[in-house]
C-alpha cells in the first residue's frame, strides 16, 4: 500500500469526530463461517453482544450443515442457516480456482461465496443487518446506523488495486473513496442492496451474481470485495476510522482481558487464520 494512503488515513483518524447518536432500530447479525472459525467465534459474539449500540433481534450463522457448527449454534442460542439454502447453490458450484505464480492452485470459492451471502439480503427479518467476520472482536462501542438513518462505515487504509479495477468494470463511473471500506464488519440495508442489485444488472444479462462472477479476475487471488463495492455505492453515510489491531493466536485471551489490555488504544481486534502460527502482531 502507498505511503500516501497511510498519511491520508492518519490525518483522517486524527480529526475530531462528534459523537454518533445510534438509531433505536432493531438489526440482525449475520456471520458466515466454516468449522475452523468456531475457535475464535465466541469472542466475536461477545464483542457483538456487548459493543453494538443497537438492539439485536437475532444472530444468524450461515454455514455448511456440519454437526459441530449446528451444536455450537444450539449451545449459544444462534439461528443456524444452511449455506446452500440462501442463494440456491453451494461454494463448490462456483469453482473459483486461482493459479499461483509457482504453478500451484488455490480454491477461492468459499471466500467469494461468503461475500455473495453478505450482499444477498436474504438472511434475517430486519431491514438492516450487520455482517462481521468471525475472527473480528469489537472491544469498544460501535454505532452502525445513526438516528437520521445514515450508515456508519469504519474506514481503513488498505489498498488492493484489483478491488478497484473490479468495481470500475462492474459499475463504470462510480466514484471511489480515498480510503478503504475493508474493515471486517459492515451494516447492510436491504433497500440499498436492492438498488445495488438493480445497478449490477442494468446493462448485462442474468442476475447480479452472474455479473459479479463474469467480471471476476480468475488470475487474482483476491479480485473482489463486497465491502468496497457496497461502501462506495452507498451515498448517505458517516465515515469513521476503525482503529484496529491485528493479533496472532498467541494473544488470544478471555474477552475481559482483551478489552482491558487494548480498548484504550483500539476499537477492535482481529485474529486472522493465516497468523495462527505467527507470533507477530500488527496494526491494521
Amino acid at each position: 500500500m502507498s505511503q500516501l494512503r497511510k498519511i491520508r488515513y492518519r490525518l483522517f483518524s486524527w480529526r475530531h469526530f462528534p459523537p454518533l447518536q445510534a438509531s433505536p432500530q432493531e438489526i440482525d447479525v449475520v456471520i458466515p463461517i466454516v468449522s475452523k472459525d468456531l475457535h475464535i467465534l465466541p469472542l466475536c459474539l461477545e464483542g457483538v453482544r456487548q459493543q453494538v449500540a443497537h438492539p439485536i433481534k437475532d444472530i444468524y450463522i450461515v454455514a455448511p450443515a456440519q454437526e459441530d457448527i449446528i451444536r455450537f449454534c444450539e449451545q449459544h442460542q444462534l439461528h443456524f442457516v444452511e449455506e446452500s439454502s440462501v442463494l440456491g447453490f453451494s461454494p463448490r458450484d462456483l469453482n473459483i480456482v486461482i493459479q499461483n505464480p509457482d504453478g500451484t492452485t488455490r480454491n477461492r470459492s468459499g471466500w467469494l461465496f461468503q461475500q455473495l451471502i453478505k450482499l444477498s439480503g436474504k438472511v434475517g427479518t430486519c431491514q438492516h443487518y450487520l455482517c462481521i467476520d468471525a475472527d473480528h472482536v469489537l472491544i469498544r462501542p460501535h454505532v452502525f446506523l445513526t438516528a437520521d438513518d445514515k450508515t456508519v462505515f469504519y474506514m481503513s487504509y488498505e489498498e488492493h488495486t484489483p478491488y478497484y479495477e473490479n468495481i470500475h468494470q462492474l459499475m463504470p463511473g462510480l466514484p471511489l473513496d480515498t480510503l478503504s471500506y475493508v474493515d471486517h464488519k459492515m451494516l447492510f440495508d436491504k433497500a440499498q442492496l436492492q438498488q445495488l442489485h438493480q445497478a449490477l444488472t442494468q446493462s448485462a444479462d442474468g442476475t447480479w451474481i452472474d455479473t459479479i462472477l463474469r467480471h471476476y479476475d480468475r488470475t487474482s487471488f483476491a479480485g473482489f470485495s463486497e465491502f468496497e463495492l457496497y461502501g462506495n455505492f452507498v451515498q448517505h453515510k458517516e465515515r469513521r476510522p476503525w482503529l484496529q489491531k491485528r493479533l496472532s493466536y498467541s494473544h488470544i485471551a478471555d474477552y475481559a482481558t482483551l478489552q482491558r489490555k487494548w480498548s484504550r488504544s483500539r476499537w477492535s481486534l482481529t485474529f486472522p487464520e493465516y497468523m495462527r502460527q505467527n507470533h507477530k502482531s500488527t496494526d491494521l
